[in-house]
C-alpha cells in the first residue's frame, strides 16, 4: 500500500525526526498560502554507516528513510537546507537527484563568490590534506601494532566526517586489521564524498541562498508567512574556532579539550607563510630530518647521538646509552587523533542556525545543527526589524517550544547558563507565556552506538537530564521512540503531548499548532 503524503496541521507545522542513526535528517511541512500541497522543507539527511537504529529485529535502513521522503513528498521540496559539510548531515543527500527542488540553502562558508569563505575553505583543505598525509604515515608504522592499529581506526572515524568514504564498519576496528579506506596520499578532499552528495542538491535545486546571520528575516516561499531567521554561524574567526564551553556555560561530566589552533576557522588568525603554520618555534632554529642524518657527514652530532634510523644503525651502537630510543621521529602521528577531533569541531561551528516563526502565535522553532560554544555566543551579536518592532535572541529563545538538540547532545553544543546570563543558552528558551508547557526536546543520536562504538558521549547525561526538567519529559530521541510520563506531570497535560505525536518505525513526528488561543 503505498504510504500517503504528509499533510501538518490547517494552522501549524508537523516536524518528522527520521530515525536512519546517528545523524540528522528533518523534514518540516508547512500550509501553503495559496492552498495545495504543503509546503516541504527538509533539514540534512546524513548518518554515520553501523549506527542504524535497532527496531525489533532489523535495522533501520537509509534507503527507507528517503523512500518515505519520496512519499510524502510526491519527490517535491521546496527547500533543502544544508546546514555544515559532515558525513552525518550529508552522506543522505546523494540519493535525492530525482526530486524536484526549488531552493538549496546553506550558509555563508560554502557561498563560492565569498572571498573570506574562499579563504577559509582553502585553508581547511590545506589542513585535512595533512591529517591524511600523517594518517597514512600512522598505518604504515602502526604495522600489526595493536594501539597503532586503534588509533588508526580512531583516525579513521573522524576523517570519514570530513571526507564521507562510508566504508568503516564495526568489524573494521581492533583487533581486526586496519584496512585502507581510501584516504591515499593524494586524495583531493575537494572531491570527497561529502563535497559530492552536497552537489547533488546544488545541482537539482532552482535557487541558491547562502545565508548570513542576523541579514534581514524572510518568510518561507509559499508558506502563509512562516518567518525564518538566521543565527548563525557568524563572520569572525575567533567566534568559529572557540569550541568548548566553560564556567557557567559548560555542562558537569566532560572534560574540554581546550583551544587547538587546528579547527576550520583557526586559520584564519594565522599567518600565510608555510613555515608559520604549526611549527611550535621559528624554523631557523630547527634541522631538518634529511639533513640532520645526512650520510655523508660522518661526524654528524645527530648521526652520533641520536642514531640514524632502523636501516643504518652503526654510529647508534658507539654511543655510550644506544641513540634510537631518544629520537621521536614518528611518534607525533600520535596526535593526529587530537587534531582530526579538532578539525571536525571547526567544522561543526560553521553550522547554519535557523530559527523559524510561525505567524500567528509566534511560536519558535530552533535548529542548531551542530554549533557549538563560539556559534552559540554570537546569536545575540545581532538582531532584526519586523514591522518597525526589533527582535532579538532573546525574543526568539523565549518562544522556542521545540529545539532540535545541537550536535546530539555533545557537551559543546547546547550552553548551560541560566535565564539571567548574558549570552544565549538553554534556560533562555520557552520563557514567554505557554512556551514552557509546550516546549519540546529531538535529539538525533543514537546513545549506544555513540559511547561503545565511537566513543562519543552522545547525548551527554547531564544535559539529557536538564533537557527532560526543562521540557518536563517532552525529549524526543530517535533511539528510544516514545517517551514516557513523568509521574509528576498531571495525565491531560501529557495527553495533549501525545496527541500531537507519531511513532513509527522510520521516523519520530511532532505537530505544532499555530493559533492564537
Amino acid at each position: 500500500m503505498p504510504m500517503p503524503q504528509l499533510e501538518p496541521p490547517a494552522d501549524g507545522v508537523s516536524v518528522r525526526m527520521y530515525r536512519q542513526g546517528h545523524g540528522d535528517c528533518l523534514l518540516l511541512a508547512f500550509p501553503r498560502e495559496s492552498g495545495g500541497p504543503p509546503v516541504y522543507m527538509m533539514v540534512d539527511c546524513g548518518y554515520k554507516p553501523g549506527s542504524q537504529i535497532d527496531v525489533g529485529a532489523r535495522k533501520v535502513q537509509l534507503d527507507e528513510v528517503v523512500n518515505d521522503i519520496a512519499a510524502a513528498t510526491a519527490n517535491r521540496l521546496d527547500v533543502v537546507a544544508v546546514t555544515h559539510e559532515h558525513q552525518d548531515h550529508v552522506n543522505g543527500l546523494k540519493k535525492f537527484a530525482g526530486f524536484a527542488i526549488s531552493e538549496a540553502w546553506f550558509a555563508w562558508t560554502e557561498d563560492p563568490d565569498d572571498p573570506l569563505a574562499k579563504e577559509f575553505r582553502a585553508r581547511h583543505q590545506d589542513q585535512l590534506l595533512g591529517l591524511i598525509e600523517a594518517r597514512n604515515q600512522l598505518q604504515m608504522l602502526a604495522g600489526a601494532e595493536a594501539e597503532g592499529r586503534a588509533a588508526v581506526s580512531r583516525l579513521d572515524q573522524l576523517l570519514e566526517l570530513e571526507i564521507g568514504n562510508d566504508v568503516l564498519l564495526p568489524e573494521m576496528l581492533p583487533p581486526a586489521p586496519v584496512q585502507v579506506l581510501g584516504f591515499g596520499a593524494a586524495a583531493d578532499p575537494a572531491n570527497s564524498q561529502n563535497k559530492q552528495a552536497m552537489k547533488v542538491i546544488k545541482d537539482a535545486a532552482g535557487i541558491h541562498r547562502f545565508l548570513s546571520p542576523h541579514a534581514p528575516s524572510f518568510v518561507l516561499p509559499g508558506s502563509k508567512g512562516v518567518r525564518i531567521y538566521v543565527l548563525g554561524p557568524p563572520r569572525d574567526a575567533d567566534l568559529l574556532k572557540d569550541e568548548d564551553p566553560r564556567g557557567d556555560a559548560a555542562f558537569p561530566g566532560h572534560m574540554a579539550l581546550g583551544t587547538s589552533s587546528l579547527s576550520f576557522f583557526a586559520a584564519a588568525t594565522q599567518g600565510t607563510e608555510v613555515e608559520s603554520r604549526g611549527a611550535p618555534f621559528a624554523l631557523t632554529y630547527g634541522v631538518a630530518k634529511d639533513t640532520a642524518f645526512d650520510e655523508s657527514d660522518p661526524d654528524s652530532f645527530f648521526r652520533s647521538y641520536y642514531g640514524s634510523g632502523p636501516n643504518d644503525d652503526h654510529r647508534a651502537d658507539e654511543t655510550p646509552d644506544g641513540a634510537d630510543w631518544r629520537r621521536i621521529d614518528e611518534e607525533w602521528l600520535y596526535s593526529a587523533e587530537s587534531f582530526a577531533l579538532k578539525l571536525n569541531t571547526g567544522v561543526n561551528n560553521t553550522s547554519l542556525v535557523l530559527a523559524i516563526e510561525l505567524p500567528v502565535s509566534k511560536k519558535v522553532l530552533l535548529l542548531a545543527a551542530d554549533a557549538q560554544y563560539g556559534n552559540w555566543m554570537s546569536w545575540d551579536d545581532g538582531s532584526w526589524t519586523v514591522a518597525g518592532r526589533k527582535i532579538t535572541v532573546r525574543d526568539l529563545l523565549g518562544r522556542t517550544v521545540l529545539y532540535k538538540v545541537g550536535h546530539h547532545g555533545s557537551h559543546n553544543a547546547t550552553l548551560k547558563g541560566e535565564a539571567s546570563s548574558d549570552y544565549p543558552n538553554l534556560w533562555w528558551m520557552a520563557t514567554a507565556d505557554g512556551a514552557a508547557e509546550e516546549f519540546t526536546a529531538m535529539i538525533p543520536a543514537h546513545r549506544d552506538w555513540a559511547l561503545n562504538t565511537a566513543g562519543w558521549d552522545h547525548p551527554l547525561p547531564s544535559i539529557r537530564s536538564a533537557l527532560m526538567r526543562k521540557a518536563q519529559g517532552r525529549v524526543l530521541e530517535i533511539d528510544k521512540g516514545a517517551p514516557d510520563r513523568p509521574p509528576d506531570l498531571p495525565l491531560p497535560e501529557w495527553l495533549r503531548f501525545t496527541g500531537r505525536l507519531q511513532v513509527s518505525d522510520l521516523f519520530i513526528q511532532y505537530d505544532i499548532e499555530d493559533s492564537s488561543a
